[in-house]
């Protein structure tokens, strides 16, 4: 294919975004809308005085904005170190930091899994989930969101098969806000023995260490990812797994091999995070009221959501009327951004409500008020 027939499809591409409403572009938010699209849930991220103090604590030399190194070289610097060694105190298992939690989620599937094995994946999973099971070569089979008994008649029929099975899922759900029952699926290891994989990037924080260590289900999971980029109010993950899994990481995972590693200030942080987190605990209840709030009044208002949690998700099905409710709402001076495929299935755009815990519950009230006349003014309820 010539460059000229190229961009010609690149073209037609893009065009077809527009005809269908899911065309994407960057853009700058205005600071002085209420901002209902952050997934800073703790307000960690915003807290001038926990910056303040984190900064007064530490010299230049901790706080360095490049590591210049991959961690094979140079990068593996004491403050990284340290790190891992205190994410190990609290879980009881190694840990092994990565630059994203989409890079620890695609590489620890890509690496462990192959054309040998059998990956069996919520349906709604995130996409470094689902990047991580294609670069894998395995074969995937996807269950129906959050239905454990559709995931147990997958692993009674496949685990006769298949000696090399890996189950995913998330704890919460960043597009629907609901939670799948770990318990339940942590339960069905002893019986069909695979491998488990949990990603608690919408957890972390919000239930102070994960809904995973709250459960004491550490030990059942192999690879327990935490991704630090929401309440966690920062970047980076945690992979946390047996040793001889981390050996191996360090080994093969390209990802981890080739990657510049974090900056130390960005793992300073992650660590004074990490070892503060206790202290969050009037946050954490705050935010848990507001959700209790929300969804009560949601429901006398008569506007559904399956969500349980701080990610209230709103379908509205039709990607146009999506927009528009969005842009109508953005007028009344509320940032939500409507999303649309691929990131949620076609046919169910939605908006994405996210509660932080620095919100009052009288802000939270007249945006309720307000969404559901503009809900009803577009037809959409």
């Amino acid at each position: 294919m010539g460059i000229t027939m190229l961009k010609e499809n690149i073209i037609k591409e893009l065009e077809g975004f527009k005809t269908e409403n899911r065309f994407r572009t960057i853009k700058t938010n205005d600071k002085s809308l209420y901002n209902f699209s952050s997934n800073d849930y703790l307000g960690l991220a915003n807290d001038k005085s926990l910056s303040q103090k984190f900064y007064e604590n530490y010299t230049f030399d901790n706080y360095k904005l490049s590591s210049s190194s991959s961690r094979l070289i140079d990068g593996s610097y004491q403050t990284v170190m340290r790190l891992e060694k205190k994410v190990e105190e609290i879980y009881g298992k190694p840990c092994l930091v990565f630059n994203s939690g989409f890079d620890a989620n695609s590489s620890v599937i890509e690496t462990f899994f192959d054309k040998n094995s059998l990956i069996i994946t919520d349906r709604l999973n995130h996409a470094s989930i689902y990047d991580g099971c294609i670069n894998s070569n395995a074969k995937v089979l996807r269950y129906n969101h959050l239905d454990v008994d559709a995931l147990e008649k997958l692993l009674k029929k496949y685990s006769k098969t298949h000696d090399d099975i890996l189950v995913v899922t998330e704890s919460i759900y960043s597009m629907d806000g609901d939670c799948a029952d770990l318990k339940k699926i942590c339960a069905l290891k002893d019986e069909y023995n695979f491998t488990l994989m949990v990603d608690e990037a919408h957890s972390y924080g919000v239930y102070n260490y994960g809904i995973a260590y709250n459960e004491k289900l550490i030990d059942k999971i192999d690879f327990l990812i935490i991704p630090l980029g929401k309440a966690g109010a920062s970047v980076g993950a945690y992979v946390i797994c047996d040793e001889i899994y981390k050996n191996y990481l360090i080994n093969k995972s390209r990802k981890f091999i080739y990657s510049t590693a974090l900056p130390p200030v960005n793992n300073l942080w992650n660590l004074f995070i990490l070892e503060n987190l206790t202290l969050f605990h009037d946050k954490i209840e705050k935010l848990k009221d507001l959700v209790n709030f929300s969804l009560t009044t949601l429901k006398k208002a008569n506007i559904e959501t399956s969500s349980t949690s701080h990610i209230i998700s709103i379908i509205i099905g039709d990607n146009l009327k999506t927009i528009n409710l969005s842009e109508a709402l953005k007028e009344k001076g509320y940032l939500i951004y409507p999303i649309k495929e691929p990131t949620v299935p076609k046919d169910t755009a939605r908006l994405r409500i996210s509660l932080t815990a620095n919100m009052k519950k009288e802000d939270l009230d007249a945006f309720f008020k307000i969404l559901k006349a503009e809900m009803k003014k577009l037809g959409v309820m």
